[in-house]
Order: C-alpha cells, then sequence, then structure tokens
C-alpha cells in the first residue's frame, strides 16, 4: 500500500506531446505475456488511466480477484482467436469475442476472473481506468461492447474502430463511468489520419505493431512499436498519425482526474481507511460470488 501524490504539474503547458516510453516485458507461466505500462512511467501524463498491458494469454493464468475504486477493461483485438470467458460476480458469464470490449466499472468491489477457452489465443489490452472520488463508491456495473457494432471509418490508408467515444458524426459506445474515447485503428503504408482531440482531455497513444509518427501543430514524435506516449490537455488540437509501413495503433482520450489516491494492487481509493473496509467487505463476502 502506498500513497500516491497529485500528479506532477506539466511545466511549460506550451509542450503538449510527452516523452516516448517503451513497455516492460512481463511473462507468467507458459500462457502469458505483456508489455507493461503504469502511471508512474509518465509522471502524471497518463491519468486517468493507471495501467495498460498489452497482453497475449493462452492459457488460465490469474485466479479470481478483486477490483475497487477503477473500471478494468478488456478490449479484444481483432486477431484474437477463441473466445475469453469473464465472469464476475455481478452475474456476468459472457464469452468475448474477438473485436469486443468489456468494461467492468469496480466502483465499490467487484470479483471477476478472466481466461481463454481452451484452443483460445487472447491478444487485447488490458486497461484500469481510475474513477474519481465521488465515484468510488458506486455500486459496480458493467458494460459489453460487441464487436459487430463498432462503427469503422476507412479512408484512403487508414481504418479505424470507434470502440469508445466518437469521430465526427461516428459514435462509438457510451455509458461508461466518465466520458472516453478508445480508436483501435491501421495504417497502411504512407497512411495518414488525423484526430480532433477536444480541450481538456489527454491522450495516451500506443503503437501495438509499425511505427507511427505523431504530429501536433509543431510537435513531432517517433512511436516505434511496443512504445507509447502521451498528449497533455489543454485546448483542442487535431493529433495527426501517419506512417511509413503497415501499423496498428490504440489512442485513448479522457479528461484527467488529478486527485489523491491509494494503491493496493487492483484496488485504488481515496484513503488507506478506504483500502482496509473494501478488504474488510471483501473477506465477509459482501461481494457474491462467480456465477457457476
Amino acid at each position: 500500500m502506498r500513497n500516491v501524490r497529485i500528479e506532477e504539474e506539466i511545466n511549460d503547458a506550451s509542450i503538449r506531446l510527452g516523452a516516448v516510453v517503451a513497455g516492460k516485458s512481463h511473462t507468467i507461466g507458459n500462457g502469458f505475456t505483456a508489455n507493461h505500462f503504469s502511471e508512474e512511467m509518465f509522471g502524471g501524463r497518463m491519468d486517468p488511466l493507471l495501467m495498460v498491458d498489452h497482453f497475449v494469454m493462452t492459457s488460465p493464468t490469474f485466479a479470481p480477484h478483486l477490483h475497487a475504486g477503477i473500471s478494468a477493461v478488456t478490449a479484444m483485438f481483432e486477431d484474437s482467436t477463441g473466445g475469453f470467458v469473464n465472469r464476475d460476480t455481478l452475474g456476468s458469464n459472457v464469452v468475448l469475442k474477438s473485436g469486443d470490449l468489456y468494461w467492468l466499472a469496480a466502483a465499490s468491489g467487484a470479483v471477476h476472473e478472466e481466461l481463454p477457452a481452451p484452443g483460445a489465443r487472447t491478444h487485447a489490452l488490458q486497461i484500469f481506468v481510475n474513477l474519481p472520488a465521488r465515484l468510488k463508491g458506486e455500486p459496480a456495473r458493467a458494460l459489453h461492447v460487441h464487436a459487430e457494432k463498432v462503427p469503422i471509418i476507412e479512408g484512403l490508408g487508414y481504418r479505424v474502430r470507434v470502440v469508445l467515444g466518437r469521430i465526427g458524426n461516428l459514435v462509438g459506445a457510451e455509458g461508461t463511468p466518465e466520458e472516453m474515447t478508445m480508436l483501435d485503428g491501421s495504417l497502411a503504408k504512407g497512411g495518414h489520419f488525423s484526430h480532433h482531440l477536444p480541450g481538456g482531455r489527454q491522450a495516451w497513444i500506443y503503437t501495438v505493431s509499425g511505427k507511427l509518427t505523431i504530429r501536433c501543430l509543431s510537435e513531432v514524435s517517433s512511436l516505434e512499436a511496443g512504445k507509447a506516449t502521451t498528449l497533455s490537455a489543454g485546448v483542442d488540437t487535431d493529433i495527426v498519425l501517419e506512417s511509413d509501413e503497415p501499423t496498428h495503433f490504440v489512442l485513448l482520450a479522457a479528461r484527467p482526474i488529478r486527485e489523491r489516491f491509494v494503491k493496493h494492487g487492483p484496488l485504488v481509493m481515496s484513503t488507506e481507511e478506504d483500502v482496509r473496509k473494501t478488504l474488510a467487505n471483501y473477506a465477509s463476502g459482501r461481494f457474491g460470488s462467480l456465477p457457476a
């Protein structure tokens, strides 16, 4: 358990693009590998994101576990094969398919378990999104976004799935605790895509494969596969994404929370006392059990 300070203020508000950060390789057994990012690696510029794991899972790895104070989000990539079984104490027992998204807003607490179906290869992002203090005590709830309902914008050299949020008249899934945009996109060689970032939103951009060039006004950043960067909140602006080779990228954008929090594994609460109460509730069985 540790106290986490309020994120650092950006010293020069005119500089929007953050440092390029390489993920940390993480392996568990023979069935799970991940490229791991945490909020500490970005000096506060990842807010409201707390963690992102770009992972491949081919066999059961994690026992059922508690989340609280956050949303635990699973975003399946389209090249996943087979199903990804998701059970939680909300009564959900669903099999996620390629391109699906499952958003568990754990809030006051929920237990879940995720594992690949026999013979499956799950390629996805696991994203922990912080909740503001006013929502940490709310009842848990979930949102399942089916791939076939995700709108797609296509043009010369680009294809982008609007999983959450909106681009122009295209509206992805809504109903998350706080507004968020998630774009899952691909660029062909010489491809070019522009996204308008509204004022006050902070963005996190990740190159899944290939190599991405990011332009924002006069700033330019190069992002190789396995690396991520951020765009700090400010006035509305355009993010231009380009590539000289086939590239797969993800863009997440939301309003930063900028509140103090306490982390205890997958629990992220406002105070240490809140953590203790949540753990006591879990020990007493208050969150129920997973469906059979």
